[in-house]
């Protein structure tokens, strides 16, 4: 996807510290205007509040559309799990014969994030059978990517998900801020380990279910760890944009 396409679909992004935007507001106070210069600012803002208004109800129809057209994917979508799910099943009937399109879904996962499966990760992910994205935007817009898994021996369940949340809106402190709507958290869930395959094994490597445990982003924009964590976090909501807009499809 370039960047022209990102543009197109409104890359979410996620907070930053305000502390650049305060200083630029307070050197733009500090400065002295004519009492004329002054009124043409201030309806100059007016006018840039409006089209931030109308950027806001944009994002919202992109939104709204994009839910409407989720049912008509969502049905190419079950085709393809289908036609998966079959090649499977005769692949394994078929010992015989080696398959390319085994394991589909780890080599898809494989082919954009190497660097984070590691190969216990891998023997894991070979019972992948399905991953699906779905959008809901009343009242808050989020959309939540799933990985589906068969029955395996290494944790209980079916389904994982992560969940992302977007802002829409500016914000009430500083609206003529607003680039855009942003990912503002993201929420993973817990993984049932079997025995043998806990989570304090798990811990003793760098591993792709990691991406199921977020950190959380510090509220104040000061807290030490903020840059950091906010790095993180960028990394994490990059990778479940990629996920949703070019893995899946």
């Amino acid at each position: 996807m370039n960047m022209e396409s990102l543009k197109m679909r409104s890359l979410p992004k996620i907070p930053v510290s305000k502390q650049n935007s305060v200083a630029s507001a307070k050197k733009t106070a500090d400065k002295k205007f004519s009492e004329d210069e002054s009124k043409t600012i201030t309806e100059l803002k007016k006018l840039y509040l409006e089209t931030i208004k109308l950027d806001v109800d944009l994002q919202k129809e992109i939104y709204n559309m994009e839910k409407a057209f989720e049912v008509k994917h969502n049905a190419i979508f079950e085709k393809r799990a289908k036609l998966l799910d079959d090649y499977r099943k005769q692949a394994q009937e078929d010992t015989n014969t080696e398959s390319n399109l085994s394991n589909f879904w780890l080599r898809v996962l494989k082919a954009s994030y190497t660097e984070f499966i590691s190969k216990k990760d891998e023997k894991i992910l070979t019972h992948l059978t399905d991953i699906r994205s779905t959008l809901r935007n009343d009242p808050i817009v989020m959309f939540i990517i799933e990985f589906h898994f068969e029955p395996n021996e290494f944790f209980s369940n079916t389904i994982l998900t992560k969940t992302y949340f977007l802002n829409c809106l500016p914000d009430v402190d500083d609206p003529l801020s607003y680039d855009g709507a942003e990912i503002y958290k993201c929420e993973g869930c817990k993984i049932d380990w079997k025995q043998n395959n806990s989570e304090k094994d798990k811990k003793s490597y760098t591993s792709f279910f990691d991406f199921f445990s977020p950190p959380t982003l510090p509220e104040d924009t000061e807290d030490p760890n903020y840059c950091d964590i906010n790095a993180i976090l960028q990394n994490d909501f990059e990778l479940g944009f990629y996920l949703k807009e070019r893995v899946i499809p």
